[in-house]
């Protein structure tokens, strides 16, 4: 019996696109800055500035929502190496719709967003030890990357709907990372300290709401802010995505740069 049509795109995703040393590269990157951050600044930073915790235990659930990103990037970057070797014509001229190749896409982000997910957890528990997550606090650990996976996705499939330049596309994505993952709470907590006006754009950040979320649920605090971020994140995700099928439904096929 074959598979559905979506599950077959999503095969051939992992299969023709992302080979070992790009996963590797991918999951080894977040996992080696765990462990070097998270040895190094431990012994720097007090735990009064991470609320208790240590740096490591601060560090983690930040990486941990970076998989989103990651998994994001990872669509987009299928997307458009789809578009520029022509293979978005020749899938849509075969049995796949729009919306199959476009959920397929998004489902991909899903796993690979998953995945790492898993990899940060097992590379943190010489650090923290195992995770004692409730039912609640692991489920809204998965609902909270899945819902920022689905914006990072929506939004750069999008914006590679409207691009046609590589140069431009790998720019603003590049910066896009950049951007998201320096001016977030990642790596450092906002504090009294903390100037208003990078607090104002570290709140305008969807990895804040995620990272905050998840260092909740790892710590068995979660309560109305964090129902607020994941508002924030479903808000931001339905946008993105319904992005994504606008610019399915418009886009121009044909040879891009």
């Amino acid at each position: 019996m074959s598979l559905p049509p979506v599950l077959r795109l999503v095969v051939r995703n992992f299969a023709s696109n992302l080979d070992p040393l790009t996963v590797i590269i991918r999951f080894g990157q977040p996992a080696i800055t765990i462990v070097v951050l998270g040895t190094m600044f431990s012994t720097l930073i007090s735990a009064n500035v991470t609320g208790g915790s240590s740096y490591t235990a601060f560090l983690i659930p930040g990486m941990i929502a970076f998989q989103m990103v990651t998994g994001g990037v990872i669509s987009g970057n299928l997307f458009w190496l789809d578009r520029r070797w022509a293979m978005v014509e020749q899938i849509f001229s075969g049995p796949f719709l729009r919306s199959e190749y476009l959920a397929g896409l998004v489902l991909t982000t899903l796993l690979f967003s998953l995945v790492g997910v898993g990899v940060m957890i097992l590379v943190g528990v010489p650090f923290i030890g195992l995770p004692t997550l409730s039912a609640t606090g692991a489920l809204t650990v998965l609902l909270t990357v899945a819902l920022g996976s689905i914006f990072f996705a929506g939004f750069l499939i999008a914006l590679g709907t409207r691009l046609r330049s590589a140069n431009a596309y790998f720019t603003i994505q590049s910066f896009l990372q950049l951007f998201v993952i320096f001016l977030s709470t990642v790596y450092y907590p906002i504090t009294s300290r903390t100037p208003r006006v990078l607090a104002v754009v570290f709140y305008g950040n969807p990895l804040t709401y995620a990272a905050n979320t998840i260092r909740d649920a790892f710590a068995r605090s979660l309560g109305a802010p964090d129902l607020v971020s994941l508002g924030v994140l479903a808000l931001l995700a339905s946008a993105a995505f319904g992005a994504a099928i606008y610019g399915f439904r418009t886009m121009d096929l044909g040879p891009i740069q």
